[in-house]
């Protein structure tokens, strides 16, 4: 079960930083050191031993153009300070990147001789060279150029993580929470999800209005698979409010899954659309228009009633009684306030599964 407590204040490294955090975040271990590498040693750390993760699946909004790889490589050249890079170190000891992959990726290129130089205004003697090509003095003086490094150790709390990457990733557009955790906990479980915002299922079940846009579709799958493990009893937490924390918490843990597992998952979310749109057509998932137009999809209910359709097996049951079951009960859950404000609270989470386990009981406890 995960439970970040932290009665004391730890930080490592830099303590004008960490007395900054420790006033933001009293009641937490935080543990953040300062180190420094090498370009060689950070090449070597991307390439050879994987301990430092780019994360190729995110990409952010702005992706450097190859004039500004060159200028970055041309001001490693003349000796000029380079901007801290931020790692992320899991339990594993890996480093996620979250600020400076383009940087990283920039002097990995270049040392492999995959972009010469050209357009340099301070050094044009190196223009039209690549690695390769430069003296043997500056090959090792880039080489041995150091990088300041920022590393956020375990078990630095997930909210601190948020932040620090919201901070230093802001650019055109602001990262919203989900585009976060796809940056920060990426690997099995991300995969997975990319991967049923684009069945065939789930776009019809919703007639594609989850929009892919800011990772909204992912987001509400996210949602259902998590609530799905922990009302199942396959994954402990002490819900209590917060989702961030939650889904953090369910990324990670989906992440250490065995293949099978992450199969089992996308069988069961892969069900649980087909008898969805089965029962309640294209629109079940939303609730009754109120005048001429539909009203959206609702996030708490898209959740909810596929947790229903995960759990059921329609093959012996009158899926048309089930569809009608399934309207009066929106009707009153729309009519609950649940699933308007405060959705992600104890309270509405608690009555939204008491009511929807209540329904598959009497289902499959009835002739229905």
């Amino acid at each position: 079960m995960l439970k970040i407590t932290g009665r004391e204040n730890k930080v490592e490294g830099d303590e004008s930083l960490g007395s900054r955090l420790v006033d933001v975040y009293p009641d937490a271990v935080v543990k953040i050191s300062r180190d420094q590498y090498s370009i060689y040693e950070i090449r070597r750390m991307v390439v050879e031993t994987k301990e430092f993760l780019l994360n190729p699946e995110f990409q952010r909004n702005r992706v450097w153009r190859l004039s500004q790889e060159r200028e970055l490589v041309e001001s490693v050249l003349m000796g000029i300070p380079i901007p801290v890079i931020y790692v992320f170190e899991t339990d594993e000891g890996i480093k996620q990147v979250v600020d400076g992959r383009q940087r990283i990726s920039a002097f990995v290129r270049f040392l492999d001789n995959e972009f010469a130089l050209d357009g340099l205004k301070m050094l044009p003697d190196f223009n039209k060279m690549k690695f390769k090509d430069l003296a043997p003095i500056y090959q090792s003086k880039f080489e041995r150029y150091q990088l300041p490094v920022y590393i956020i150790e375990p078990p630095t709390p997930e909210r601190l993580k948020y932040d620090i990457f919201d901070r230093v990733n802001r650019g055109g557009t602001t990262l919203n929470n989900q585009e976060m955790r796809n940056a920060l906990y990426f690997g099995p479980a991300t995969r997975l999800l990319k991967k049923l915002s684009q069945s065939e299922a789930f776009i019809k079940a919703t007639a594609g209005g989850f929009v892919s846009k800011r990772m909204r579709d992912q987001y509400a799958i996210l949602r259902f698979l998590a609530f799905y493990l922990l009302q199942t009893g396959k994954m402990e937490f002490a819900y209590k409010s917060n989702i961030d924390d939650f889904l953090a918490f369910v990324l990670q843990k989906m992440n250490r899954f065995l293949p099978v597992d992450i199969a089992n998952l996308e069988q069961i979310f892969e069900k649980s659309m087909r008898q969805a749109f089965l029962v309640l057509g294209a629109d079940g998932f939303r609730f009754e228009p109120r005048g001429l137009n539909k009203r959206p999809l609702n996030m708490p209910l898209f959740e909810t009633l596929s947790f229903f359709f995960a759990n059921i097996d329609l093959s012996n049951i009158d899926s048309n009684r089930v569809g009608q079951a399934i309207v009066s009960l929106k009707r009153e859950f729309d009519n609950s306030g649940f699933f308007k404000s405060r959705v992600d609270s104890s309270e509405s989470v608690a009555y939204r599964y008491k009511e929807i386990t209540r329904l598959l009981e009497e289902i499959k406890c009835s002739d229905i």
